[in-house]
């Protein structure tokens, strides 16, 4: 999203980014990052938002594969 925002040179959506990247780490280790949410910086960083049925398909799918990949 930041790349993306540079490009298109939104400057208030790239440094609300930077803030966003910032925060990911904290957001990490405090298990604080947000299901769903769609990252734009008009968006609060905390705000969980809905995933859709085919995207939580895609992730299910992915969490098996890892996990078989594990074994």
């Amino acid at each position: 999203m930041f790349g993306y925002a540079v490009r298109i040179r939104d400057w208030p959506e790239a440094g609300g980014q930077l803030f966003r990247l910032a925060l990911v780490p904290l957001g990490h280790l405090l298990g604080k990052l947000p299901a769903g949410n769609i990252g734009r910086a008009t968006v609060n960083a905390f705000q969980p938002m809905s995933v859709s049925s085919d995207m939580q398909e895609i992730i299910s799918k992915a969490r098996q594969a890892a996990a078989r990949a594990r074994v």
